[in-house]
């Protein structure tokens, strides 16, 4: 255990545990949020409480609190000249999305961009984009970024790859111990709205790629890795804005962050 005491905002907390963000953490463990549980806390957070402790790292390298305190609720740290409406929502997580890594790559696909009229239904532009959609009604973000995956990635991975990935996401995240990095893609207005970001690292796995040579069911026409400094994935004209925010997050390497 580090003696150095850090603080940090809790992103979620329910029931026994939860998530805290901290920027330092951010820098060392890139990607990753500080695990939180109420034995080691003076009291039972909520979201946005300020919460002050010691970092340790569990057996599998992930950042954990130890002896933490509350220092602050949301409503005690709330500016008094910038409140926030009564009937304000919260940050809505509406999409959920897949990012795999392979040193300072990211791969993305390519979908065509419809603007809904029946009349562009052959010439929307096609973009990058992430693995990812629309959580559905009593969907959770995993099982969302799992079907997205075997929809979007159909014909453009093999079964087999495909395979590995679901399980490779079912026991990262399955048992709630990691949680996904939620992006935020409208922080502003009346209904600010976010994505949850399952980062997996590729380095090493086998992942065949494949040239269907025509658009899957879904509206895929390529799927590719590219570099993270790419241009085109900062490039709004040629990339779908929750990726563009993506990116933005997961802009550099591990080894490089921690430098």
């Amino acid at each position: 255990m580090e003696e150095k005491r850090l603080q940090g905002t809790v992103k979620a907390f329910k029931g026994s545990f939860g998530w805290l963000v901290c920027p330092e953490i951010a820098e060392r463990f890139p990607g990753r949020d500080v695990f939180l549980h109420k034995k080691v806390l003076n009291t039972v957070p909520v979201q946005g409480s300020t919460v002050e402790f010691k970092l340790v790292v569990d057996d599998k390298g992930n950042p954990k609190a130890e002896d933490a305190a509350v220092l602050a609720s949301p409503e005690e740290q709330k500016p008094q000249t910038a409140e926030r409406s009564a009937d304000s929502n919260e940050m809505q997580v509406k999409r959920a999305a897949l990012m795999l890594f392979r040193g300072d790559e990211v791969l993305v696909l390519r979908e065509k961009k419809e603007t809904g009229r029946s009349s562009d239904k052959d010439t929307g532009q096609l973009l990058w984009s992430d693995l990812g959609g629309k959580v559905e009604p009593g969907e959770s973000y995993l099982d969302c970024a799992v079907r997205e995956l075997a929809e979007e990635a159909e014909g453009f991975l093999s079964e087999e790859s495909i395979s590995l990935l679901k399980c490779g996401l079912k026991q990262r995240f399955g048992d709630g111990s990691e949680q996904p990095e939620i992006v935020a893609l409208k922080s502003t207005g009346a209904r600010p709205q976010a994505v949850a970001v399952f980062p997996m690292d590729c380095t090493g796995v086998n992942m065949e790629l494949l040239s269907p040579g025509a658009p899957n069911a879904w509206g895929v026409h390529e799927m590719r890795w590219l570099r993270r400094s790419d241009p085109d994935l900062k490039d709004r004209s040629c990339t779908r804005w929750p990726l563009l925010r993506a990116m933005a997050v997961f802009r550099r390497p591990p080894a490089e962050s921690s430098r």
